[in-house]
């Protein structure tokens, strides 16, 4: 993954720390283990599948994808099945797919945010570009009557989470919120407090979320 977050916890699982960074290339023979995929869920699943999460590790949409394609050939396949899918993303490229997306009705958009503050951004997520045009795309996906949700994880800075809340909220229709746990965050945070602060704007502005088990903490000594 390109995005080179420093809070990613890929980073150092696949080789040195650093090599999770340097950039991205296709599968070999992706496209047909899809086909054979798609084919196994279907009939396993018939119309029930659970829904198909593109991705935790990684983007789906690397700068690579600009040329490619894949991800717009995945999609066209889980939607060619009839295959409930998701895709999370901090990519402004995936509003090249945009018309594809929005003609299924099985489809969510997800996008990641810590801060709406490019300076942060460019601290926390160096290689994601302009934050604007994160928000424009939920925005727009959001105006073509496209389901989305957000994921605020990791919580780097309290007062950052809630005005990505205070910012955003009115494009999604689900927020999910987690702790940063495997290393320190810009600030100290009490989890108590991160929970009910943020609990208080999401509620003010009748949003829909659910905390992760990070931030479910009720002792008062949880700092992080």
């Amino acid at each position: 993954c390109t995005h080179g977050c420093i809070y990613c916890y890929n980073n150092g699982r696949f080789g040195k720390k650093g090599d999770f960074f340097k950039g991205s290339k296709p599968r070999h023979g992706i496209a047909q283990k899809v086909v054979k995929d798609c084919r196994i869920l279907k009939g396993r699943y018939g119309d029930n599948c659970p829904e198909i999460h593109m991705t935790f590790l990684g983007d789906a949409y690397q700068p690579a994808e600009r040329t490619l394609g894949l991800t717009a050939m995945i999609a066209r396949q889980l939607i060619g099945f009839n295959l409930p899918f998701t895709i999370l993303t901090k990519s402004s490229t995936i509003k090249r797919d945009i018309d594809l997306l929005a003609s299924y009705r099985k489809f969510r958009l997800g996008m990641s945010f810590t801060s709406v503050d490019q300076r942060e951004v460019n601290d926390w997520e160096p290689g994601t570009g302009y934050i604007q045009d994160r928000i424009e795309v939920l925005r727009r996906f959001k105006s073509h009557g496209i389901k989305t949700w957000v994921y605020l994880e990791p919580v780097m800075s309290v007062r950052s989470t809630i005005k990505v809340i205070d910012t955003i909220h009115r494009h999604v229709d689900f927020f999910k919120i987690g702790a940063l746990n495997h290393m320190d965050p810009p600030e100290p945070i009490n989890l108590v407090e991160a929970h009910r602060k943020i609990m208080e704007a999401l509620d003010f502005r009748h949003c829909n979320y659910e905390f992760k088990k990070s931030l479910q903490i009720c002792n008062d000594q949880s700092l992080i």
